[in-house]
């Protein structure tokens, strides 16, 4: 869960990605962020209880114009979202706003949005009211009490409209985590290689990314343009030649354990008769339950 976390947060720390993903799930698409008017903004607070303590968020950046702060962006990665998960949308905004009061600048406002990585379904509190009528306070306490509400995204489960809208590397993710694939890409360059391939590993438990990522590495530094075709045309080949191989292991594996079966019934004829018929040996399979890869090739 660490490594997830990690990589996560690296992928969006690039400015083009993290604006990518404000522009796209923010506000449906429109171009209003970009590396030239967003600055990376601190991603640690401090509170006290009984003593002084911090609190990290996970990506922050400032929205600017002519070197004035107007709005920062906060977004929180997730593989498990918490029961009280609204607090913590709360807190971090709330150790920024402290940190505006009474530094004598013009105040800007907080936005603040989680991106849930995991593929569980969860109804966790989407507001503060609710998460405080499930724990006990009355209904009617709730209108003096200011609402905050909780936007989730979840990456596994984004529609096709909104993950045509990614223009940067993180339409690679959100694409595979939908669909199995990128195959939608394959004209896009990819341009944060490591950190995509890290980040795709982390999430799928495939080695093959990470693999390939530094068989492109040359090309990469050397400021070559890495296609996503390219990358694709090798991920399927690597895939191919992953299955062939695990198919000749499990079918030795399995031939070994026909023949024991046999031997164990002292049925020494049929041991021949599946080591040199195929059909025959399809049948014995069958007839012990044992999977046939010679059916699945």
């Amino acid at each position: 869960m660490a490594e997830k976390d990690i990589t996560e947060k690296i992928l969006l720390s690039y400015a083009d990605v993290f604006a990518d993903c404000i522009n796209t799930l923010v506000y449906d698409g429109k171009r209003y962020l970009n590396p030239g008017n967003t600055q990376p903004a601190p991603t640690e607070s401090f509170y006290k209880v009984k003593k002084p303590r911090n609190q990290f968020c996970d990506t922050s950046r400032y929205l600017t114009e002519e070197g004035t702060i107007l709005l920062q962006y906060i977004i929180e990665n997730e593989t498990e979202l918490e029961e009280r998960q609204i607090l913590r949308k709360i807190s971090y905004e709330g150790g920024s706003y402290r940190q505006q009061l009474g530094n004598g600048a013009p105040v800007y406002g907080v936005i603040t949005i989680v991106i849930a990585w995991t593929g569980k379904s969860s109804r966790i509190p989407q507001n503060l009211h609710t998460l405080l009528l499930k724990n006990g306070v009355p209904q009617k306490h709730l209108e003096m009490i200011d609402d905050t509400k909780l936007t989730v995204y979840h990456m596994n489960n984004l529609s096709p409209e909104t993950r045509n809208l990614f223009t940067s590397d993180l339409g690679f993710v959100a694409d595979y985590l939908n669909e199995g694939n990128f195959d939608s890409r394959r004209e896009q360059e990819i341009l944060h290689l490591d950190a995509l391939c890290d980040l795709m590993e982390a999430l799928t438990g495939d080695t093959r990314f990470t693999e390939l990522a530094n068989e492109f590495w040359t090309k990469h530094q050397k400021g070559d343009a890495v296609m996503a075709c390219e990358y694709l045309d090798l991920l399927e080949a690597r895939g191919e030649k992953l299955g062939e191989k695990r198919g000749e292991i499990n079918g030795e594996t399995n031939l070994s354990s026909l023949l024991e079966k046999l031997f164990d019934l002292g049925r020494s004829q049929d041991v021949e008769l599946a080591v040199r018929n195929p059909d025959a040996r399809a049948k014995m399979f069958k007839e012990f339950s044992i999977p046939n890869y010679r059916d699945h090739k």
